[in-house]
């Protein structure tokens, strides 16, 4: 069988994967012919409003390419517990690139993948917070694994990069057994997206209450009417505005496009499942047109 070499390298606020050579084992026979080709596979996310951390433990990936069945790849990255091979993360604690190696030397087939999972230690998942009281997290069917929305491809001879871009604003729910941990996790292109580096003019930003929390919302298109995250007119993300004397935030990883960037004050009404009364001050909403591979950086007026 033919291979390629993958690296995974997570930002999430970063976990990071890195692979490139032999071994690997568990992949069934592909219904396509296959080359060799190098992989670069990242994940990054955004903040939980209230949380100070949001833990999980992983066990190992699989990767499931179209034809074939999954293929485990078993943790080696330096922060890998040497007992048992697992690795303890804390998502909120990735932010702004930090990067954490997952795995080297892992050999794959090139060809077209539909999902990564994340098999995940039981009970591992928690979120802790301000106040320093814990929450257990609750996985989707009840299962210790999550897994991603969409797929990548590795072309023979290829070599490509991928970032999982992790929304956990989106990804954690309130229900009544207690808070949801949903994968809301997209894979994009590393040379293929750009990213905003921004702040908030001091007028504007002072207009918020000393308990709220300032977010920035993307809107693909120009000039969209920004509404909150449960309705049909649904953001493409969302960032925090940090209280530092610039006011500063980050968006990234997003495609090359136009988008409708919106401030708001109070972010932290922004429930996911429920139609929120959120207000975007209109002097807080401007049209960006970002290109690929290039950090723009945009002030909110």
């Amino acid at each position: 069988m033919n291979t390629s070499r993958i690296t995974f390298i997570a930002l999430i606020c970063g976990l990071a994967l890195a692979a490139c050579g032999g071994g690997g084992g568990g992949e069934g026979n592909s219904q396509r012919s296959a080359g060799t080709g190098n992989l670069t596979l990242g994940i990054t996310d955004a903040p939980v409003d209230g949380a100070k951390e949001v833990w999980i433990t992983i066990d190992e990936i699989l990767l499931k390419r179209s034809g074939s069945n999954e293929k485990r790849i078993a943790l080696s990255g330096p922060d890998v517990d040497p007992v048992d091979g697992t690795l303890e993360v804390n998502l909120l604690a990735l932010s702004g690139g930090v990067v954490k190696q997952l795995f080297t030397s892992e050999s794959v087939t090139s060809g077209d993948y539909q999902w990564v999972r994340f098999s995940l230690v039981e009970n591992s998942a928690r979120i802790v917070w301000e106040d320093n009281s814990e929450d257990p997290l609750e996985l989707p069917a009840n299962k210790n694994e999550l897994k991603t929305s969409g797929g990548f491809s590795v072309g023979s001879g290829d070599s490509v990069a991928y970032v999982m871009d992790w929304d956990l604003r989106k990804s954690i729910v309130e229900r009544n057994s207690g808070y949801l941990l949903k994968p809301v996790i997209h894979i994009k292109r590393d040379d293929e997206f750009a990213h905003v580096t921004g702040s908030v003019n001091d007028s504007l930003y002072n207009t918020c209450d000393a308990d709220d929390v300032p977010m920035v919302y993307v809107f693909n298109g120009t000039d969209v009417t920004p509404k909150d995250m449960s309705n049909v007119v649904f953001p493409t993300m969302s960032a925090p505005v940090s209280p530092d004397p610039n006011q500063s935030f980050y968006i990234g990883p997003v495609d090359a496009d136009n988008y409708t960037l919106a401030f708001v004050c109070n972010g932290q009404d922004d429930n996911p499942e429920v139609d929120d009364n959120i207000v975007f001050p209109a002097e807080g909403t401007i049209n960006v047109t970002l290109q690929v591979g290039q950090n723009t950086a945009i002030v909110i007026p």
